[in-house]
């Protein structure tokens, strides 16, 4: 009868001084599931990501906000959305922004020191060639005209042909996030595939453009599902990772769901560093279930953080954060530096457009 005895647990450290000579996907998938199932000390998981962070992103933070470019009457059944016409949750649908309203929220979230604005729609996707995908455009369009920070899109779907119409707009990254692993994702979501998410992100990459995909923990799934995230977001080589916590609302059928504990909050996000030791790791919805251990999200590997309010609930203020981040010594820096395959694409917009903003290494 074979051995149900587990090996022993491998120490967060050997896989920081692994990942710090070179080897970056050295942690494997079933360490980084004990890991999030609870194994190991937390204060030594935190040790090790605090190191990799560090090592990539020094004193540095990114800061990025979002604005809802179009609010509600999605068609999506996705469990957590407060924006889903299939649910009774008091958000009524609304048109999309203006231009000068989206220059207006790309000035504001600049005065709060993000260097990006995410322009979201509630939407299943845009379609090649539709007026929604040209009302975003020219959304992004002002944007990068006015200078104030970068544009960035959370639109639903997209081909290659409706994403080229956005990055020839001016779009810089796309955020279409997982959510969780593919089988769980099946529990939450049943209106579009897994597949169709991945396939998305793959467009995008091709363009050229940064990738900027997560998922949302609390919702009810397992260690092995959170693993199983971490695993296909390095597998993609995403750029950036926002880490979202589960915020139930009421008429959704996730409402009434428990959160995460503040110190598995913090084992999520020293195992995510672990894992992907190069991306810029942000924590978005739900870092208020962190409480007064807020601030140890920098200490458990987080590079970055949402300012500013979500599209359906309110942050925290932007003074409490900027002070926050001031009493840690921490200072916000610019996006990422771009993909490759963009140089020519943004040397172009470069010319257009003299007011780019820079980009760090």
């Amino acid at each position: 009868m074979a051995s149900t005895e587990q090996s022993p647990l491998p120490s967060p450290q050997s896989f920081a001084d692994r990942i710090l000579a070179g080897e970056k996907d050295a942690l494997d998938t079933e360490t980084l599931r004990r890991y999030l199932a609870g194994e190991g000390e937390l204060w030594q998981l935190m040790a090790a990501a605090l190191r990799l962070r560090r090592a990539r992103f020094g004193d540095e933070v990114h800061l990025c906000s979002i604005v809802n470019a179009k609010r509600g009457g999605c068609p999506e059944d996705c469990g957590f959305c407060s924006q889903s016409r299939r649910y009774s949750t008091g958000i009524e649908p609304d048109r999309f922004l203006s231009p000068e309203e989206i220059t207006a929220a790309s000035a504001k979230a600049s005065a709060h020191g993000a260097s990006a604005l995410g322009l979201v729609t509630a939407t299943r996707g845009l379609d090649h060639g539709s007026k929604a995908l040209e009302l975003i455009a020219e959304g992004v369009r002002a944007v990068r005209a006015a200078g104030h920070t970068e544009a960035h899109a959370s639109v639903g779907l997209l081909s290659r042909e409706a994403l080229r119409e956005l990055v020839d707009a001016g779009l810089t990254e796309l955020n279409h996030n997982l959510e969780s692993g593919r089988e769980f994702f099946k529990t939450i979501v049943s209106s579009h595939t897994y597949d169709e998410r991945l396939q998305t992100i793959r467009n995008a990459k091709e363009l050229g453009l940064r990738t900027c995909v997560g998922g949302i923990f609390g919702m009810g799934e397992t260690p092995a599902d959170q693993a199983e995230l971490a695993i296909t977001l390095r597998e993609l080589d995403v750029d950036e990772v926002p880490l979202n916590f589960l915020v139930d609302v009421e008429g959704t059928p996730l409402a009434g769901r428990e959160p995460l504990s503040p110190r598995a909050m913090l084992r999520v996000i020293a195992a995510f560093r672990l894992a992907l030791p190069r991306q810029n790791i942000f924590i978005a919805a739900g870092r208020h279930h962190l409480g007064q251990l807020l601030p140890l999200m920098f200490s458990a590997g987080a590079s970055g953080m949402m300012i500013g309010d979500f599209l359906t609930t309110p942050n925290r203020t932007v003074d409490d954060d900027l002070e926050m981040l001031e009493m840690l010594g921490l200072h916000g820096h610019a996006c990422g530096s771009p993909r490759p395959e963009m140089a020519a694409v943004q040397a172009s917009q470069a010319r257009e457009t003299p007011r780019r903003l820079p980009v760090v290494a």
